[in-house]
C-alpha cells in the first residue's frame, strides 16, 4: 500500500473515531510501528492532526475528506442506512442521485430493482452500470475530484429536464438552523436544483453529520421530507428534527 492510501485510511479512521491508537492502525493497514509512526508525523506537518502519546487526534477543520476517506468511515452505518432507504423506494420511481458515500450505498443496495436515475454523480452511474433493471441518465459537466460529482451549467441543464419522484442527497451537514450543506457551492447548488426537481426530497446521513455545518448551505429543513439515519443519532437531535416537521427514519443496524 503507498503512503498516500495509508494516509486517505488514516483521515477515514479519524473521521470516525476522533483519535486513534497508532498499534491498532498498524495493524489495521498491516504495516510496522514505525511506518505508523512516520506516516502521523507527516500528516501532522500538514496541519490534518494533532500527534498525542501512541497516536493521533482529528484537529477542527473545515477540509473535505477525499472519496476514498469518506468510504472508510462508518461503513456499517451506511450500509445499513443504504438498505433502509432502497426498500422505501418503489418500482419504476425515477431518483436524483447527488454523489457521497451514502447515496452509492442506497444505489448498491437498488441493484434488481427496476428504476431511473437521473445522477451527476461518476460514482453512481458506474455502480449501477452493470444492473440491466436500471436506466441511468448523467448530466455531463465539469467533473470534480474529490467527490466524483459533474458540475457546472451543463450539470444544471440536464437536471433541469426532469421530474423526479425523488431527490436523493448526500450531504455534510444538518442543522437545525442552518439547513443542509456540503463543502462547495457548486455541489451545493447542484442538490438545490434536484430539491426544485422532486416530489420529496430524501437525505441520507450517518448520525456524524448531525449538527454540523459545511461552508456552502443548501436549503432549509422545510425543504426536507425524510432523514434517513442510524441508531447513533443524538435523541435530543432527533426530536428537535421531528419538532421542526422533518421525518426521521432509524435503519436497523
Amino acid at each position: 500500500m503507498i503512503k498516500e492510501e495509508r494516509f486517505e485510511l488514516i483521515r477515514g479512521e479519524l473521521a470516525k473515531k476522533g483519535i486513534v491508537d497508532g498499534d491498532e492502525l498498524a495493524a489495521f493497514l498491516a504495516v510496522s510501528r514505525a511506518t505508523i509512526r512516520r506516516d502521523l508525523d507527516s500528516l501532522e506537518e500538514k496541519g490534518l492532526l494533532k500527534r498525542t502519546h501512541g497516536g493521533a487526534q482529528a484537529v477542527d477543520s473545515e477540509d473535505e475528506l477525499p472519496f476514498h476517506s469518506k468510504l472508510s468511515a462508518y461503513m456499517h452505518e451506511k450500509r445499513a442506512i443504504g438498505i433502509a432507504a432502497a426498500a422505501m423506494v418503489k418500482e419504476g420511481a425515477v431518483i436524483g442521485c447527488t454523489g457521497g458515500t451514502t447515496v452509492m450505498s442506497v444505489v448498491k443496495a437498488l441493484k434488481g430493482k427496476p428504476i431511473t436515475v437521473v445522477t451527476n454523480a461518476i460514482n453512481v452511474a458506474m455502480e449501477l452500470a452493470p444492473c440491466e433493471s436500471a436506466q441511468v441518465i448523467v448530466t455531463g459537466g465539469a467533473l470534480r475530484a474529490r467527490s466524483y460529482e459533474l458540475v457546472g451549467h451543463i450539470a444544471d441543464r440536464t437536471l433541469g429536464e426532469f421530474h423526479l419522484d425523488i431527490a436523493l442527497l448526500g450531504v455534510d451537514g444538518i442543522d437545525i438552523e442552518r439547513g443542509l450543506s456540503t463543502y462547495t457551492i457548486a455541489e451545493a447548488h447542484a442538490a438545490a436544483l434536484y430539491m426544485s426537481q422532486a416530489e420529496r426530497v430524501w437525505v441520507v446521513a450517518d448520525h456524524s453529520k448531525a449538527g454540523k455545518v459545511a461552508p456552502a448551505l443548501i436549503a432549509p429543513l422545510s425543504r426536507v421530507h425524510c432523514l434517513i439515519t442510524d441508531p447513533g443519532l443524538d435523541p435530543a437531535i432527533r426530536s428537535q428534527l421531528e419538532a421542526a416537521g422533518l421525518e426521521v427514519s432509524i435503519a436497523e443496524m
